[in-house]
This record gives structure tokens, sequence and C-alpha cells, in this order.
């Protein structure tokens, strides 16, 4: 058996061919009855958890991913909590149209909801020592309205292509935040692959720029490497229209794609930030400090600025600095916090909505 978290307050168990009938639904009532009439203790006070399970009988035949039967099994859950069962089973996969379309509507309905947050995560400039810039972090709002990462559901908006409504409510509400504050420096917004190819999204940025009334200067847009090898020709022409009314265009995750090098070649970036695979290991790693410091050195002789995420500690930070870093963000800088509108201390605030795996020294 094989078990792990599929979302927040979700987990998953995998299970070998059981050959007794019933066997996977009577192990996942007992573990339902565990869980229901276990007395919990949350900083001091009792409490009881009312869980629901769903459960996706599959043979090694079938064309499903394991990602389909993930959704198919959080499907099933969410229907036994609805109907106010301990257990649904669903004898096989469902069909992918179904999935498709109950994927779609989940999505859409929290688009139309306004089920998501942004937060904020400072950034330092590493020649200042000072906090100069902030980045907006995508969250989800459970059922329960407690805000969560939002990767899961990001990856199943990508897969069932409804990926642009979340980036425009994203883009149409970082601007709306933007307009109401201390319009002070750079902000950031980041833009998936997939909304990339859309022709509607710079007509739908400039409007969004005008009707908050933002300063089409004071915007960083941010792509990131994975998106531009997707989508090379839509990835150029978002970036060229993005110049050319005034906003300037980042690349984030760089240095572990193909044709990286390339990519600085033909678009016209304003800053780097290099992939944290290359910061989490750096004190211990001299392969990744090498790879760093040519980076910077690349980059800033083409007049490209460079940020680099996932510091944990002091000591990695202290070696960004020494490599001439532009910029650096992790936890040991500081957490994601509610987003504000008066930034009257900060003289740059980043937005971007971010798809990087999920990190456990990041938001």
């Amino acid at each position: 058996m094989t078990s792990g978290l599929v979302s927040s307050g979700s987990w998953g168990l995998l299970l070998a061919r059981q050959e007794q009938a019933g066997a996977a639904e009577s192990l996942a009532a007992r573990i339902v009855d565990k869980f229901r009439n276990h007395l919990f203790s949350v900083r001091q006070k009792p409490l009881r958890l009312n869980i629901s399970a769903g459960v996706v009988h599959f043979g090694s035949d079938i064309p499903d991913t394991g990602f389909d039967l993930l959704i198919d099994g959080e499907h099933a859950a969410r229907d036994a909590r609805r109907s106010a069962t301990d257990v649904k089973v669903l004898e096989h996969p469902a069909a992918e149209r179904e999935r498709t379309e109950r994927c779609r509507s989940r999505i859409l309905g929290a688009v139309s909801t306004n089920r998501f947050a942004l937060y904020a995560q400072p950034i330092i400039d590493l020649a200042l020592n000072q906090v100069a810039r902030h980045e907006i972090l995508l969250r989800i709002r459970s059922d329960t309205g407690e805000p969560v990462a939002p990767w899961a559901f990001l990856d199943m908006a990508e897969r069932v292509g409804e990926i642009l409504s979340v980036d425009k409510w994203v883009i149409d509400h970082a601007l709306e935040l933007i307009g109401r504050g201390a319009q002070t420096s750079h902000y950031q917004v980041n833009v998936s692959g997939r909304s990339l190819a859309d022709p509607g999204l710079l007509t739908f940025v400039t409007e969004a720029i005008n009707r908050h009334s933002v300063k089409p200067e004071c915007l960083t847009f941010e792509i990131t490497e994975t998106a531009l090898i997707e989508n090379r020709n839509e990835a150029l022409t978002f970036a060229t229209g993005i110049r050319e009314i005034g906003c300037h265009l980042a690349l984030d995750d760089f240095g572990t794609g193909y044709g990286a090098l390339a990519q600085l070649k033909y678009l016209p970036v304003d800053l780097v930030k290099i992939d944290g695979a290359f910061i989490v290991d750096l004190c211990r790693s001299p392969a990744d400090q090498a790879v760093v410091s040519a980076l910077v050195e690349l980059c800033h002789t083409l007049g490209i600025r460079v940020a680099a995420e996932y510091v944990q500690d002091k000591e990695t930070m202290d070696l960004l600095h020494a490599a001439e870093v532009d910029f650096a963000q992790g936890y040991h800088i500081g957490r994601p916090a509610p987003i504000t509108v008066s930034q009257e201390n900060v003289q740059t605030v980043e937005l971007e909505l971010r798809f990087p795996p999920q990190q456990t020294a990041m938001g």
C-alpha cells in the first residue's frame, strides 16, 4: 500500500489488487470510522473530524493516468460528503468527458465565486540589504475557507484547458490592488504557458492596465522558461506587445529547460530568476555555485538583473551576495502573508501567479 497527500485535507491510498471482494471499500470504511471516532486535540480543545472517502476500482489495462484516478477518487469523496455517506464507490474510472466537465465546472465555479487569495512574499535587494520587492502568490480557498497552496488546482486547470480563466482572475485582481495602492516601482505578474497561446491575452492585459489606472512602466510580466519552449512564437508575440505598451519582462525557472541561452537572445528580458534547483543545495554543491556564478556573469553582461529563489539560510544568502546576484527570496527572508493595499515602505511589489513543483522551502 502506498499513501500520500493529494491536496489540502485529502489523502490518497494506492492498493494492490485485492482478491477479496469489497476489500478496498471495507478498508476505506474502517479508516473513516477510525478518524470519526478519534478525539483530536487542537490548541487544547477537543475536535472530531467529519471525513468521507471515495474508492475507484481500476485494472492494469486502463488508459487513465494516475492524475485522472486521483481526480475520480476526490470527486467520489466529495459525492460521499454531499450525500452524507461514509464511502462512495466507483466500479471503474469515470469517462474522460465526464471527468473533464466536472473539473471544468469546479474551476469556473472557483473563479466566479472568487475562491482565491493573493499573498505577498518579500524579496531582498542584496546590494541594499533590505526588502525591496514582494512576490504575490496565489492561494486557493478550501471548502472551509482556508487558503491553501494551488499546485494541484492549477495542474487540473491546465489539463482541462481552463488555466486562462485563472490567469485572467489573477491579472485583473492584481492590477486592481496595484491601482488602489502606492505604485512605487515594478509590479510583477506571471502568465502561464497555456495562456500565452490566447491571442486576446495582450488585449485583456492592456484593458486591465487602463481600467485600474496602473502605470505600465511599473509592471513586469513573468513567463516560465518551460512555457517559452512550448509556445515560443506566442511567447515572443506577447513579450513584444508587452514591451511596446511600456511594461517589462522577466524569465522564471531559468537554467533547467532546453534552449535557455537562446531565450535570452531573442526575448527582451529585464530579469532572470535562477531555477530553485540550483539554490536549495548551493552551500553544499560546488557545481551549483559554478552554475550560479556563470549565469550571473552572462546576464549582467547582457544588462539583465538576476534573482534567486528558495533561499533557506543566511549562508546561502551570503554566497548569492558574493556571486553578485541582485535579489534573493525564500523562507529565510520572509514567508508569504496576506497582501495589503498599502505598501508605503516597499520600493517594489512583485505580483505573480506561479506554477513550480511544490517545495518545502517556499510558499
